[in-house]
């Protein structure tokens, strides 16, 4: 197996041919040498126009936290290895709690969030979490979208949620532990 580049997160690809050439899609847990990159992806990908909040230190924090996960997809593009997204969820008590999901734009609507969804689901189940939380973008209809799609429910318009400028929706996701 190819090492991954770790100062690889834009790779030139055109929407056009992205997911016909990607030959892999793998998750892993992110170690704590991904933080640097993965804090640059949040910064491009998540929180343009806002203070930059999830840097390396915050992340690597996330990374060693027993209640937190990090989850990486390593993808492979035309032979080369590269980070294509990463997803950020805590687990407290009886919910969980998603901050952060990046995927690399270009990379988007090609089934790379959907399968880091999907595994955090599955981990919530197996955790017996009640239900998975998450706030996003009120202008973001993209993401609010998707996030429609996988079962989440808008709960509340939370004004100037971040930087005290834009508002948010706190969305929830109930799950049925039967």
């Amino acid at each position: 197996m190819q090492a991954i580049v770790p100062v690889l997160y834009q790779p030139a690809i055109s929407d056009n041919r992205a997911m016909a050439e990607i030959g892999t899609c793998e998750l892993r847990l992110a170690r704590r040498g991904d933080a640097a990159l993965l804090a640059r992806m949040s910064r491009d990908y998540i929180e343009q126009g806002l203070s930059w909040r999830w840097q390396a230190s915050a992340l690597k924090e996330k990374i060693s936290a027993a209640e937190s996960v990090v989850l990486v997809a390593d993808l492979e593009l035309a032979s080369m290895r590269f980070v294509g997204g990463f997803a950020v969820m805590d687990f407290p008590c009886d919910k969980a709690q998603l901050n952060l999901l990046a995927v690399h734009p270009n990379l988007r609507r090609h089934g790379i969030g959907n399968k880091l969804m999907r595994w955090l689901h599955k981990s919530a189940r197996i955790a017996a979490v009640e239900h998975i939380e998450l706030q996003v973008r009120a202008d973001n209809l993209q993401a609010r979208r998707f996030y429609h799609q996988l079962g989440y429910q808008e709960e509340t318009l939370l004004p100037n949620y971040y930087d005290g400028k834009l508002a948010a929706y706190q969305m929830k996701l109930r799950l049925h532990n039967d």
